[in-house]
């Protein structure tokens, strides 16, 4: 079922910054089920739960993606657009320019 393709994909922070696009229901499952025991909560429930049935046919992908969104936004892993080297330039200079990442 990986051709579960979202319309939008949905770009999270991995790593050191990098973004990584979100793009399937199976991408989406995984990614979650991967995600560390102790940072789980209702939240993250509520979005595996979406995706689970979204897959079944219960749920459309857009209503699954956007609790996959709300998922990353309370986990903070929202790609933001900063290029990482900048952000950290700005950080360090205390700066407020920055260039969003292509």
């Amino acid at each position: 079922m990986d051709d579960m393709r979202l319309q939008i994909p949905v770009a999270i922070a991995v790593g050191a910054g990098f973004k990584r696009d979100i793009a399937t229901l199976a991408e989406m499952q995984n990614f979650l089920k991967e995600w560390p025991q102790a940072r789980r909560g209702k939240i993250y429930d509520t979005a595996l739960r979406a995706c689970e049935m979204a897959r079944a046919g219960h749920l459309t992908r857009d209503q699954a993606r956007r609790a996959f969104a709300a998922f990353a936004e309370t986990a903070g892993i929202v790609w933001t657009g900063i290029d990482p080297v900048t952000a950290l330039r700005m950080a360090k200079t205390g700066s407020g320019r920055y260039r969003a990442a292509p």
